[in-house]
């Protein structure tokens, strides 16, 4: 383990280096190979080489070597209370109000689809978005529409469709799509599937619930694999239940990563339904409002049991299979001034956690009351305002990251 860590550091600075030394002299590598080389280290990297020369950073920022780079965050897919989706670009100015008409929405990244395609966006990860599809899988003889799905790539306007699944007297709560590049070309789609009140013939009627999550049936998931081209369902059989919200799960290496239904641990499901879940105890210092990753690692973001306007952001150790542990890795005060020439949070109690950069050592925070969206640097402990979106009590970010990536996956189905 310690020997593999060893090489893996020095082929990394052997890359930096090449790098740096090509830029020096100039000499022996053409553009091509100086793009080959920065396409094989990390993103942070890549921010850093734009500083070496205006040839350098003109080389890196061409459209067509961009492409071929690593890629960071350009936005999110905001969801409200009611699961609108609305797109927040990091690269264009902030949505604003007009008088009499509430707010102007961005264009989406998915709006390339052709309008009987894609309906709305459900979820999105490493580069692809899953989306409901508009023409709904069509259960014939009367029945109700079964469940199907587009899935799609916005940096390379390649799309495909997902089979419809139903599973007799059994509701989706939740839609999730599973994709890392490194690990395989080949995307999941996970159903959490509950057991359907009706089905059971309940005998009272109860009332939709946003916010009662923990209080469904959980039965079990529901898994699709692009390269198989089906569905298999893996009854749940575990003594832990995974909240649906999307802050509270993440796809990292290979894994789907939950927040557990008593937020007592993060648990994990490989996406073979070999019941490889593992269960990771977190501190009981409040409760647990985000799981993310960062540079490799496994975060997670909580507000305290004590001060409700402190958030604790803890990473998880290098033991991470099941022995890892988790530490802390910074606090954040949201009540106290955090933006410099900026007015401070009118109301820290309703400032969360939006997401986790994956590339850097930063987090982005959202101000449910003013709807703003907020950069916060953990080393330099200050923030910036990024977007502004409509405010909403209860809300999820989902990160985009474009991917110029071909896939035979996505085939532009029809």
């Amino acid at each position: 383990m310690e020997e593999a860590r060893d090489t893996k550091k020095k082929r990394s600075l052997a890359v930096t280096s090449s790098a740096s030394t090509a830029a020096a002299t100039g000499v022996g590598l053409t553009d091509d190979h100086i793009v080959d080389i920065l396409s094989r280290v990390p993103v942070k990297s890549i921010c850093r080489f734009k500083c070496v020369s205006p040839s350098w950073r003109s080389l890196i920022s061409h459209p067509d070597n961009r492409k071929k780079l690593p890629q960071t965050v350009t936005g999110f897919f905001y969801f409200d209370e009611f699961d609108s989706c609305t797109f927040v670009s990091l690269l264009a100015e902030p949505p604003r109000r007009t008088t009499g008409r509430g707010w102007v929405r961005p264009r989406s990244p998915c709006d390339f689809l052709p309008a009987n395609t894609g309906g709305g966006v459900v979820d999105c990860c490493n580069g692809l978005v899953l989306l409901n599809n508009s023409r709904g899988g069509g259960g014939g003889g009367g029945s109700e529409p079964r469940a199907s799905y587009v899935v799609c790539n916005p940096a390379t306007e390649k799309w495909t469709t997902v089979p419809a699944s139903t599973r007799a007297g059994k509701i989706c709560s939740a839609s999730i799509l599973c994709f890392d590049p490194a690990i395989s070309p080949h995307f999941h789609v996970v159903q959490l599937l509950d057991r359907d009140p009706e089905a059971d013939e309940a005998d009272d009627e109860e009332e939709e619930d946003w916010f009662a999550e923990e209080s469904s049936q959980f039965e079990g998931f529901n898994i699709y694999s692009s390269e198989t081209g089906a569905w298999v369902f893996h009854p749940h059989d575990s003594h832990w239940s995974p909240v649906a919200h999307r802050s509270r799960r993440i796809f990292f290496n290979g894994q789907l990563h939950f927040v557990t239904g008593d937020d007592g641990a993060v648990a994990a499901l490989d996406m073979k339904g070999q019941q490889k879940r593992r269960v990771i105890p977190v501190p009981r210092s409040g409760e647990v409002q985000l799981i993310g990753h960062s540079q490799g690692r496994l975060l997670y973001a909580n507000r305290d049991a004590r001060n409700a306007s402190k958030l604790s952001i803890y990473v998880l150790g290098e033991g991470g299979n099941g022995n890892g542990r988790w530490t802390l890795k910074h606090c954040v005060e949201t009540s106290s001034g955090l933006f410099a020439g900026e007015e401070y949070l009118q109301s820290g109690l309703l400032v969360g956690v939006a997401a986790i950069h994956p590339h850097g050592d930063s987090v982005f925070l959202f101000d449910s009351l003013q709807g703003r969206l907020m950069s916060y640097g953990m080393g330099s402990r200050r923030g910036h305002v990024v977007g502004n979106v409509e405010e909403s009590p209860l809300w999820s970010f989902v990160p985009y990251v474009p991917l110029y990536l071909e896939m035979a996956a996505l085939e532009n189905s029809k």
